[in-house]
């Protein structure tokens, strides 16, 4: 595993760690020993959850008061990159959350999204996988 630092953006349902999130987690634990979870909100109820799916560090964005997270979750990374952080990938569910949070640190950092990967692998940097031609074909970006 060379990667360095993989972010995963947290999504939490109802107390509990959403499956995409550990989905996620299992993908950036084979291509990094370096995965930090950036949690909405408080992280303390999740964060036993999400270090035994593989989170080595867990980031929380604190008491929310009842707002949406994506705003915050979007800020406190851009703001993080900017402090110097720097990922070798931010790893982001394809949902109505994740979305949010993608096309708002898009904007913040002046960077684009892929979407629509289906595998990543290290091979000396990442390489994404996405099927093309209704998913008749797969390319490497």
């Amino acid at each position: 595993m060379s990667v360095g630092t993989v972010w995963v953006h947290t999504e939490v349902a109802e107390g509990s760690v959403a499956s995409i999130t550990l989905e996620i987690l299992a993908k950036a634990r084979e291509i990094s020993s370096d995965v930090v979870a950036i949690v909405g909100g408080d992280g303390d109820a999740v964060a036993a959850e999400l270090g035994a799916h593989g989170a080595t560090t867990v980031l929380a964005t604190g008491d929310l008061g009842g707002a949406l997270p994506g705003p915050s979750v979007a800020g406190a990374m851009a703001a993080a990159i900017a402090g110097g952080a720097a990922p070798a990938a931010i790893l982001i569910g394809t949902t109505y959350g994740g979305r949010d949070v993608a096309g708002r640190l898009s904007v913040k950092l002046d960077a684009p999204v892929i979407t629509n990967i289906v595998d990543l692998i290290d091979e000396g940097g990442l390489v994404g996988t996405e099927p093309v031609f209704g998913g008749a074909s797969f390319v490497k970006t």
